[in-house]
C-alpha cells in the first residue's frame, strides 16, 4: 500500500494508507470508534464495506469529511459573531 500526505488542515498532516480501517480514522480524528460509526450511518463519512463486516475509509473520503466539518463550523462561528 503506498501513502500520500493528506494537505487538510496543515502541512505537517501525517501520512495516511489509501484506505484506513474505523479504529485508525478515529485515531487519526482524535475520537471514539463510536463517533466514526455514528458519522457513516448518518451518511456524513463516507465508507466502504468489504465482505460482511470489514469497513474502509478512503483518504480522500476522510480529507472531504474533514474539509466539510471545518466548514461547517466555521459557518457557525460566523453566524454567533452577527
Amino acid at each position: 500500500m503506498t501513502a500520500t500526505n493528506i494537505n487538510v488542515l496543515d502541512a505537517s498532516a501525517p501520512t495516511l494508507p489509501a484506505f484506513l480501517d474505523v479504529p485508525q480514522t478515529a485515531s487519526y480524528l482524535g475520537v471514539h470508534t463510536a463517533l466514526v460509526y455514528r458519522e457513516i450511518r448518518a451518511g456524513r463519512l463516507q465508507a466502504v464495506k468489504i465482505g460482511a463486516k470489514v469497513l474502509r475509509i478512503s483518504r480522500e473520503a476522510l480529507e472531504q469529511y474533514i474539509k466539510t466539518q471545518t466548514t461547517a463550523y466555521l459557518q457557525e462561528q460566523e453566524g454567533r459573531a452577527s
